[in-house]
């Protein structure tokens, strides 16, 4: 309560302090304070003196910006919060102020703004968590104890509130407020249970109230009037007694004295009263002794008995017969202050015996003075122990004080009487002792003594399958799974079919916590240990099924995924779960693509709006269509992509993978728009977008390119040089070429002109040729036609077969045909060439090989080149820089190509051929190709 003190005047001194500030500047706190760049408390500051005079928007924004900086600082979520609940965004403010907590729990002030927070958005539930949160903190505090039970109010808990009431009132017996709020409401209590007739209960209200206020005579009328509609005169006498006794001079309780002994006809006793109130200055009920006195007059003869043994006992108080009499006489008219007199006298006279004990523990059990019979009971069991009466009300007394103990929560206190009770009290009792001596271990978390005393019940009870229960709970609250369930499996063993079902399903509930604890650990063998102990007992459990279908997923095992997604759907067939991982496990295998696709658009028809199945159907797209881009069936891939995106607009994936399709089939302007959509990691970043430029270079209808050759002989330094320029137009499904070679030598300067026709024609083939007449140094006439077919061979291959012919400058004819094949595979790509040649009659072969490395983009490569036959390679037919017809011709070379530029390339091939003349003498040719080509 101190530092609540202090800190509520530490408040109210900023406050003041923001007050005078504002007023002298007249301009907002946001421009008084300078902050500095570390500080953040400057900002807390700062926020909370323009929230205090009511400048939230200015607050807020000084939040804002300390937020930026300082994202996890406690006090400005708190704030932020604040503000949010004064604009009544309750959302917002739970939020903002559950952060808080997050990055410091013992923030208070965010504490109290959520009791508010939750209360106005009626979640008193969570309310009260706060609250008694913040009273762990301060326990003594009273508003927040006064809060509780607003909230329990505001919640419909009425019980939970009284009885909270009577607790803080016992806490806080000087706290007026507290006393009168309790006294209200206890009045209100009991006078709904008069209403609803349930006296008992008003009874022991009233009790309470009168202990609370004892000087208050409505309190002692109203249970005096309870009794007497209960029928019991004799405690509605001593409530008036009682009340009388401190309040001797009032009226009310004096006539309702006057009344009960009226109506019990007890004048001997109405008589003298009358008589002291009157002398007593009490004139107005001189009527009344009048009337009485009559009454008692003809009363008289009926009470001689009572009269004459009076007498006689007054006279020799040891008379056995007369004290027999006269007691018997007041305690039959209830007259037990009278009989208890009696009894003194007698025993006085007489000495005490078990019978006269007896007797006045009845009298005190009869005037309801239940802790004097309690007491005085235990008094005689210590003097009585053999009494069997005596033991069992000795029993049932402590049996309540225990019951008492344990509703208070006081187990450690209740053990020792549920000791007694099992060792006085007999078997039923003993048993009842059992239970609440587990029940008092088990809530001070003494596992190892409840254990013993369950196992004890057990033995005493072995078909009781609630105590198997018991017993694996607490193997559960000990972390011992294995003897819990155990111990669970032996209770549902115990019970009959009607309530199987039932144990069954708080198993399950048992095995599903168990379940994901080891899941979320990733412990998934001993996870499906414990599902298959569950199938065991409940073989068609859908969850439990589904645990198994999910877990055998996880650990790669196809077989039980299948096994137990089978028996799913064979238990519940309309059950979407087990069908949609049957055709998951199924669409795992490439040959069933087409099948399981057209199950899963069944399924789908059924249920277009179930998300499982639609992102399983796009899932199932996606690799449909990686299969098929990848088998080269773009076209069937297109139409697969476009039906997931039917379901998943928005999916990048299946957007990239339309861009891969349209690449394949070389429609690279819907290539590049697709293929934008993927979202590369920043690794991948730079190449995505080297790549993006590639495809976007790929869109562009003409390219012009130059390449220059440069050879020379090992055996001499002279250069020879070709120079060549092209130009390449594409027009969909055509490319037209047109080049022209150029080289100048000893002998003057020579000019190729060539033609090229590329057409594809389908996804698989595609067909050039080209034609080309030189004046000098080439071929004087050239022409070369090729087919290109894609074949199922080798997971995808493509042929070459082609045929040509050469007037070389000597006036010979060349004539060749090619065989070729191209294999592809990322990011290798092989081409061989087997070129068959006929020079006037002569044959002649070359065998040539083109391996490259593709990085980032078809246009970026490195390559390996080489060939070996008995001419030449064509490339060097075509140039013309010798002649070695009929001997071995050998050629490697290595080189590249890189992608400058989205619209420039260029490429290096440097190459070493070796060949022997006619002479028999090996001769070398050293050549370096550059090239560029610009795209537009």
């Amino acid at each position: 309560m101190i530092l609540a003190s202090m800190k509520m005047r530490l408040h109210l001194l900023k406050y003041l302090g923001a007050v005078v500030l504002t007023a002298i500047t007249m301009v907002p706190l946001t421009a008084q304070v300078q902050l500095k760049p570390d500080d953040r408390d400057k900002y807390a500051a700062r926020a909370k003196a323009d929230f205090d005079i009511g400048h939230w928007e200015a607050g807020k924004k000084t939040i804002d910006e300390g937020l930026k900086k300082y994202p996890k600082d406690s006090d400005l979520k708190m704030l932020s919060g604040k503000y949010y609940h004064h604009k009544k965004q309750y959302d917002k403010a739970r939020y903002e102020l559950i952060k808080s907590l997050e990055q410091n729990p013992g923030n208070v002030d965010a504490k109290h703004i959520l009791v508010n927070v939750e209360t106005e958005s009626k979640r008193y539930s969570s309310a009260i968590c706060y609250v008694n949160e913040l009273l762990e903190v301060n326990p003594y505090w009273r508003g927040l104890w006064r809060k509780k039970i607003e909230l329990y109010e505001l919640d419909g808990n009425t019980v939970e509130a009284n009885r909270l009431r009577k607790r803080i009132a016992q806490i806080y017996p000087e706290d007026s407020k507290l006393k009168a709020d309790l006294i209200y409401n206890s009045e209100l209590e009991a006078n709904d249970k008069r209403r609803s007739g349930k006296l008992d209960e008003a009874i022991e209200i009233r009790k309470q109230l009168i202990a609370a206020e004892t000087r208050k005579p409505e309190h002692y009328l109203m249970i005096v009037n309870d009794y007497l509609q209960a029928g019991d005169q004799a405690n509605a006498m001593a409530y008036v007694e009682r009340g009388l006794n401190l309040m001797p001079a009032n009226s009310a309780l004096i006539n309702k004295k006057l009344g009960i002994l009226a109506e019990q006809k007890r004048y001997n006793e109405l008589l003298p009263f009358l008589q002291q109130q009157i002398r007593k200055g009490n004139t107005s009920l001189q009527s009344q002794y009048n009337y009485y006195l009559l009454e008692a007059a003809r009363n008289a003869k009926e009470q001689d008995p009572a009269t004459l043994y009076g007498k006689i006992f007054d006279k020799n108080p040891g008379d056995d017969e007369a004290f027999s009499y006269v007691f018997n006489n007041a305690f039959g008219n209830q007259q037990y202050e009278e009989a208890l007199s009696i009894l003194s006298k007698y025993r006085r006279s007489r000495g005490n015996n078990k019978s006269l004990d007896l007797k006045e523990l009845v009298i005190y059990q009869r005037t309801g003075n239940t802790s004097r019979a309690n007491s005085f009971t235990k008094e005689l069991f210590a003097r009585y122990p053999g009494d069997s009466d005596l033991k069992a009300a000795y029993v049932k007394i402590v049996l309540e004080e225990a019951k008492a103990k344990m509703a208070d929560e006081n187990y450690a206190a209740a053990l020792a009487d549920w000791e007694t009770v099992k060792r006085y009290g007999d078997r039923e009792m003993y048993a009842v002792a059992q239970a609440n001596l587990y029940n008092a271990y088990l809530n001070m978390d003494n596992y190892n003594n409840a254990m013993a005393i369950l196992t004890e019940m057990i033995a005493a009870s072995p078909g009781n399958a609630e105590l198997y229960l018991k017993k694996s709970d607490i193997y559960k609250k000990t972390g011992n799974y294995d003897l819990a369930l155990a111990a669970y499996e032996q209770a549902i063993d115990l019970v009959n079919d009607e309530l199987k079902p039932v144990y069954l399903g708080g198993y399950g509930d048992m095995l599903t916590g168990i379940i994901k604890g080891l899941n979320e650990q990733f412990r998934f063998k001993e996870s499906m240990d414990y599902v298959q102990r569950w199938l065991q007992k409940d073989p068609k459990n859908k969850l439990a099924l589904h645990y198994a279908v999910n877990i055998s997923n996880e650990t790669k095992n196809r077989e039980d995924v299948i096994k137990y997604a089978t028996l799913g759907a064979a238990a519940y067939p309309a059950d979407v779960f087990f069908k949609l991982k049957l055709i998951q496990i199924n669409g795992l295998q490439p040959e069933n693509f087409h099948n399981v696709y057209a199950e899963l658009e069944e399924e789908l028809k059924k249920n277009p709006h179930h998300p499982d199945v639609v992102n399983t159907f796009v899932q199932l797209s996606e690799d449909f269509g990686k299969y098929l881009i990848k088998n080269s069936k773009s076209e069937e891939a297109l139409v697969v992509l476009d039906k997931g995106l039917v379901y998943a607009p928005n999916n990048k994936t299946l957007k990239y993978l339309k861009g891969t399709a349209y690449e394949k089939l070389k429609d690279y302007e819907n290539a590049y728009i697709y293929q934008s959509f993927y979202e590369p990691s920043l690794l991948e970043l730079a190449e995505f977008k080297h790549y993006l430029a590639y495809l976007k270079s790929r869109t562009y209808k003409n390219q012009v390119g130059f390449s220059h050759l440069r050879s020379r002989f090992g055996d001499n330094y002279t250069i020879t040089s070709i120079s060549s320029l092209e130009y390449i137009r594409f027009a969909g499904e055509n490319t037209y070429t047109g080049r022209a070679h150029y080289a100048g030598r000893e002998a003057g300067k020579g000019v190729q002109l060539q033609a090229e026709w590329d057409r594809q024609w389908n996804i698989n083939t595609r067909t050039k040729i080209n034609a080309a007449w030189a004046n000098q140094f080439f071929p004087s006439i050239s022409i070369n036609a090729s087919v290109y077919r894609e074949l199922n061979l080798m997971n995808g291959l493509e042929a070459e077969l082609g045929a040509g012919y050469r007037k070389l400058p000597g006036g010979e004819n060349l004539m060749n045909i090619v065989l070729g094949a191209t294999k592809q595979f990322d990011p290798w790509r092989i081409n061989t060439r087997f070129n068959n040649f006929m020079l006037d009659g002569t044959y002649l072969y070359n065998l040539s090989a083109d391996t490259r490395y593709y990085f980032a983009t078809p246009k970026s490569y490195l390559m390996a080149v080489g060939s070996f036959g008995s001419s030449p390679d064509v490339d060097l037919l075509d140039y013309q820089l010798y002649n070695g017809f009929s001997v071995l011709n050998t050629m490697v070379g290595l080189g590249g190509s890189h992608m400058i530029y989205r619209s420039v390339s260029a490429g290096l091939l440097g190459s070493w051929h070796n060949y022997q003349t006619n002479s028999g003498i090996y001769k070398n040719l050293y050549n370096i190709h550059l090239s560029i080509h610009v795209a537009f």
